[in-house]
């Protein structure tokens, strides 16, 4: 099973056990203990890859006990503090007490989490003193599959520390990198705007009407290079695609769709995408399932191509959340089935269905003489 589905189906089990976890020692065994051996991969039962209340004091301190140190030749390398599910991990104190245990060991990873949260820490600031700030995050109740694929280098098949790191560092300060270029396309700061007035006004003044008619030019040369980047990437997509494809009888298919104006690509459209991938890369490459966003819905193509679609995602009212599949034809025209959804995870109730429409798609054409 890929690694992203083995992490959904864990997730899926959770929900019915949280309603009856009140402790940090039931958070422990039912929540913590389970991730370490089924995703992590570690046996918690062997103290030569787990150790459970490991001594982390620092000096002459005794009190001070880890929940767990996960070891790799002999030292501990990943360290798990573990809370009651449902901590607030806003409080300073949840934080400090990890950063005074990582002091106190040679490891380079810690984790904070009450069995649903997981916050990955590192030391990639300043050697042996842990970030204030995780690299990364995995939230089980509201899955990412990026940040899924970031936590499979931390199993036992594949950690290597060295590795690790360098991962660590690319999320941490790529993700900084991405925030600050976000919150400045939201609200752009003065140092940020005056770098391009500098570069296209010299000689001029930064002051007055001329400052906050630039600040209003720099976010919109921002967004309107953002989007066509995106539409740029999505043409050439559409060009490959074109160009791999054979002739098609087109007067069986349905019309390709305009994008009638650039629309956003939502957080719950770009996860139905990946639970897309994740189904169909059981029949086929998941580099060939794209999508294209319209004003309306978002469309999960095959190769790009729009006379090939196999769901249609109607996610905009977040109260109604629709699929359209194209899954048979009637009289020689494609046809589609619209079923509302309550929640994302429900899209893989149809995954036979996305396979069956895939499958249609990859047999021959036969061209009437």
């Amino acid at each position: 099973m890929d690694f992203v589905d083995q992490v959904k189906a864990f997730a899926s089990t959770m929900t019915t056990k949280l309603g009856s976890i009140k402790t940090e020692e039931a958070t422990k065994h039912f929540l913590i203990m389970p991730f370490i051996q089924q995703i992590l991969g570690y046996d918690p039962f062997n103290p030569n890859e787990v150790m459970p209340e490991y001594d982390a004091n620092v000096g002459a301190a005794k009190k001070f006990k880890l929940d767990y140190a996960i070891f790799q030749n002999g030292q501990p390398a990943i360290l798990i503090e573990c809370k009651c599910y449902g901590t607030d991990f806003s409080k300073d104190h949840e934080w400090s007490q990890l950063f005074a245990y990582f002091m106190a060991t040679d490891a380079r990873i810690g984790v904070l989490t009450d069995g649903v949260i997981y916050k990955f820490y590192a030391d990639l600031e300043r050697p042996n003193k842990m970030d204030k700030t995780p690299f990364l995050e995995l939230d089980l109740l509201n899955l990412n599959e990026s940040a899924m694929r970031e936590v499979s280098k931390l199993t036992k098949s594949v950690f290597n520390i060295d590795k690790a790191i360098t991962a660590a560092s690319e999320l941490k300060y790529v993700g900084g990198i991405k925030a600050l270029l976000k919150r400045q396309v939201e609200a752009s700061s003065d140092e940020f705007v005056k770098y391009f007035f500098k570069e296209l006004c010299p000689g001029n003044n930064f002051v007055g009407q001329l400052k906050i008619d630039f600040t209003g030019y720099t976010q919109r040369a921002i967004k309107e290079f953002i989007r066509e980047e995106i539409e740029t990437l999505l043409d050439e997509a559409a060009g490959r695609s074109k160009t791999k494809s054979q002739d098609v009888n087109q007067e069986t298919e349905i019309k390709p769709e305009e994008i009638i104006k650039p629309s956003e690509f939502t957080d719950d459209e770009r996860e139905g995408y990946y639970i897309l991938k994740s189904i169909l890369r059981q029949v086929l490459d998941p580099a060939r399932i794209t999508y294209r966003d319209t004003a309306s819905y978002c469309n999960i193509l095959l190769d790009g191509n729009t006379w090939k679609p196999i769901v249609r995602l109607y996610f905009n009212e977040s109260k109604s959340k629709k699929l359209e599949i194209f899954s048979k034809e009637v009289n020689g025209n494609r046809v589609s089935d619209k079923v509302p959804i309550d929640n994302l995870n429900e899209i893989y109730q149809y995954a036979d269905k996305f396979k069956a429409i895939v499958a249609a798609y990859e047999q021959p054409q036969v061209v009437a003489r």
